[in-house]
């Protein structure tokens, strides 16, 4: 995973936070009222843009940004 800066947008930082929190697709879909291929989408370009390979790697990048209570 990258440790530059990394710019999600607002989307794709609340799909991540909740990925993180261990929600699938059709959870977020559900919970961000969007489909679940939308979901799918913000997913895979968060994944991209953090360089991220497993969920474990959006979970330390939530926790290093806070994101997680």
């Amino acid at each position: 995973m990258t440790t530059t800066t990394v710019t999600l947008t607002p989307r794709e930082r609340q799909v991540a936070t909740l990925l993180a929190y261990g929600y699938t697709n059709a959870e977020i879909a559900e919970r961000l009222s969007i489909s679940v291929r939308t979901a799918e989408m913000h997913r895979a370009n968060a994944m991209r843009k953090l360089s991220a390979e497993r969920r474990a790697d959006v979970v330390r990048w939530a926790l290093d940004h806070d994101l997680l209570s």
